[in-house]
């Protein structure tokens, strides 16, 4: 009996149940379902990912009032294109400070303040609610009551025509970020070019 006792432990063989077709199937649903579940969460946590970046890099939008001074800045100032508005801040009685930077006539670099305020009044005639500007300074000078009433019979054009209402951007604290290398945005520079 040892002889057929060691034969018996040599050839022992486990016998798996055999499965059905329809186990089979169960058993691949189950995997194509996981599948799909794990698919469908990568896209999920993928999109959530694209909206938190989005959220990030889109610009905040200021009020209809900013986009009114913001566009008479423009007008004022004698190149629009250097213009920068680094600060907005609303003061107690409504009006909006400005502080921005642009490039004079004389090439210097300047910072000044605008403050602004404008009040609403609805228009007798066409019952439409407009804005009106009771107060300019720039760099606290007051604007002259002439130049304020024509820029006050163009405020039909700056309710049709939509303004800039992108929140500016603030400055930074530090004076090493505020100074930029002009050089590192150039195509070509000319000290490399061999002669």
């Amino acid at each position: 009996m040892d002889q057929k006792e060691a034969i018996a432990q040599q050839t022992i063989i486990e016998d798996e149940p055999k499965i059905s077709l329809a186990e089979k199937l169960k058993e691949k649903k189950k995997l194509q379902r996981k599948k799909m579940t794990k698919r469908t969460l990568q896209v999920i946590g993928g999109l959530f990912f694209a909206y938190v970046i989005w959220f990030m890099v889109k610009p905040f939008k200021a009020s209809a009032e900013y986009g009114i001074c913001h566009t008479i800045l423009e007008m004022y100032i004698p190149y629009p294109h250097t213009l920068y508005v680094s600060e907005m801040r609303i003061k107690r009685r409504g009006e909006l400070e400005l502080w921005y930077t642009h490039i004079d006539a004389f090439g210097e670099y300047r910072m000044e303040p605008l403050i602004c305020r404008v009040e609403h009044y609805t228009d007798p005639e066409t019952n439409i609610v407009m804005p009106k500007i009771s107060e300019l300074k720039f760099n606290k000078v007051n604007v002259d009551p002439e130049r304020l009433a024509i820029i006050n019979n163009a405020m039909p054009y700056f309710v049709a025509n939509p303004q800039i209402k992108n929140y500016p951007a603030a400055l930074p604290d530090s004076l090493a970020a505020l100074q930029i290398d002009a050089e590192k945005f150039r195509k070509i520079k000319l000290d490399t070019i061999k002669k």
